[in-house]
């Protein structure tokens, strides 16, 4: 049954009202807000992209393949930790102070990111830009489900996420153009320019929400999950690639992180005010949702961060290419979740959604998991296009209807603890697959005496490294003992141990994937307990 614009909407079984002074506002004042949020997104989101695509001539110039993973896995690391703590600042302080500071903090982090002299130094400052990252993406989310009555958050969540889903679209041609024209450095300068004006128009457009009242902050909360969130996220890093899964140090991490969970619990369990109120996971949406987030941008990230290896580091080709199937991707991000957000805005009915999209996004990375030499860049990028659809789908589902469905006073935590488990997800996704993809490579790559040129040809730095690849050839060209034909032989090998790992991950990324489809069977059904402070909704199928 829709509901009328203004007023509540049924949603995983009942109605629920707006309990937010920012719904109040004209309509004009809503639409430029959602204006400001979208410049915001576009400088926070843009950098992922154009990271991803400029990765590999990052690693070219200043080393640190065995490393390179971080400047992903670190900055989901910190985004992780920092998204439910952005949530409850924004209850205690208002929406505005948190989202304006995590945009100072993101910025001023971008800029140490273009100074970065060496892979160590860049990668702590993308952990930094990671929790400028988590305030402004955590702040935007509730800020949008707070504008918007429950009828109406699809629809305008479909219209934010095209916005922002356009520096999808920049980012990876943008990281290709500017780190080959120029140097990947500018690939963190230009952005500072658009964060300005990101900053000027919140400030103006943006008004001051009051805060709950409450000086109450769950210290203990926050700081245990902190410690069980990293600790867990690097024993899954450094298990593949520091140590081994039954070594110590991994060992203790994932004790660490258990002990700390357990704290966490006893914490929130005792808290005045929690940081994540425990009954929120006796409602089955979102309980699933949790973990349906998960899965799905753990299985989606590899294709972000590893395809471009594969254009680059396997087919040869440059990285403005390597940008061409990440666009398609992007595109269809953009166009499934504008498709998805207006059919959940008109019919209320969530689990079609999910589970098309789903499977579908499954089966995408399925087939990318069988790409290897001949494969052409229009059958990548159709791939991908179709996975970018079907994980908007997922995307859109597990996120307005859990909102809905939940009772109004819980809308912050739960959107915000929703992108934590997508934020976690991606985290987790970079570690786990990243070390598979380095020991798999490794294994993989043909060995030679060190120092030799046959040695230089099967290391994965120079295999992605145009300039020091067309010096090896000619090496090999001017030495009788080598010649042109063995070159052509190492280096087919190398590629061949490269892809080989990339497909492996990408095939391991579909199963992972599945795990949320099948979840979105089961998550849009039942009725939300009555005992989370809301009177009970009525059950609705979806």
């Amino acid at each position: 049954m829709p509901a009328t614009r203004d007023g509540p909407v049924e949603a995983g079984g009942g109605t629920i009202p707006v309990a937010s002074s920012l719904d109040a506002l004209p309509y004009r004042s809503k639409v430029l807000i959602v204006a400001a949020l979208c410049v915001a997104l576009f400088v926070a989101t843009i950098n992922q992209g154009i990271v991803a695509t400029a990765a590999q001539n990052i690693v070219a110039d200043i080393g640190g393949f065995e490393q390179f993973t971080w400047l992903f896995a670190g900055f989901s690391l910190t985004s992780a930790v920092a998204v439910p703590v952005v949530g409850k600042l924004s209850d205690i302080y208002g929406q505005k102070p948190v989202m304006i500071w995590s945009m100072v903090l993101f910025l001023a982090a971008t800029t140490a990111c273009g100074l970065a002299l060496d892979m160590p130094q860049l990668i702590v400052a993308r952990g930094v830009q990671g929790i400028g990252f988590a305030g402004v993406m955590g702040s935007a989310w509730i800020i949008m489900a707070a504008l918007w009555a429950p009828a109406d958050r699809a629809k305008w969540m479909g219209v934010t996420a095209a916005g922002f889903t356009l520096s999808g679209v920049l980012g990876p041609v943008l990281g290709g153009v500017v780190s080959e024209e120029l140097t990947w450095r500018w690939i963190f300068f230009l952005a500072l320019p658009v964060g300005g004006i990101a900053l000027v128009l919140l400030a103006a457009w943006m008004p001051t929400t009051p805060g709950s009242g409450s000086r109450s902050f769950d210290m203990a909360g926050a700081f245990t999950f902190g410690v069980a969130a990293t600790a867990a996220l690097l024993a899954l890093n450094w298990s593949g690639e520091a140590f081994g899964w039954a070594s110590i140090p991994t060992s203790g991490l994932f004790m660490l992180a258990i002990a700390a969970l357990a704290l966490f619990v006893i914490a929130e369990r005792k808290a005045r005010d929690p940081m994540l109120p425990l009954p929120l996971f006796r409602a089955r949406i979102f309980r699933l949702g949790m973990v349906a987030s998960i899965t799905v941008t753990a299985g989606f990230v590899v294709v972000s961060i590893f395809l471009p290896l594969f254009v680059q580091g396997v087919l040869g080709r440059t990285a403005t290419v390597a940008a061409l199937p990440l666009i398609g991707m992007t595109t269809g991000v953009a166009i499934g979740a504008n498709f998805a957000g207006q059919i959940l805005s008109r019919t209320g009915r969530a689990r079609p959604i999910a589970t098309s999209g789903l499977i579908g996004g499954t089966a995408a990375l399925f087939l990318l998991g069988r790409i290897g030499f001949e494969t052409g860049l229009v059958h990548l990028t159709v791939l991908t296009f179709v996975l970018g659809i079907c994980v908007s789908f997922g995307f859109t589902a597990f996120t307005v209807p859990v909102q809905n469905a939940m009772p109004a006073r819980f809308l912050g935590v739960v959107t915000t603890n929703l992108q934590f488990a997508r934020v976690f997800g991606i985290a987790a996704g970079s570690a786990i697959f990243g070390a598979i993809l380095v020991i798999q490579v490794a294994g993989a790559l043909p060995t030679f005496e060190p120092g030799t040129p046959r040695a230089h040809l099967a290391d994965p730095e120079v295999i992605v490294n145009h300039e020091r690849l067309a010096e090896l050839e000619r090496r090999f060209a001017e030495d009788p003992d080598l010649g042109s034909d063995l070159y052509v032989a190492v280096l087919r090998d190398s590629r061949e141990a490269m892809a080989g790992a990339v497909r492996l991950v990408f095939t391991l990324a579909a199963g992972v994937t599945a795990v949320g489809g099948v979840l979105s069977i089961f998550a849009f059904s039942g009725r939300v307990p009555d005992d989370l402070g809301e009177p009970p909704p009525a059950r609705r199928s979806a």
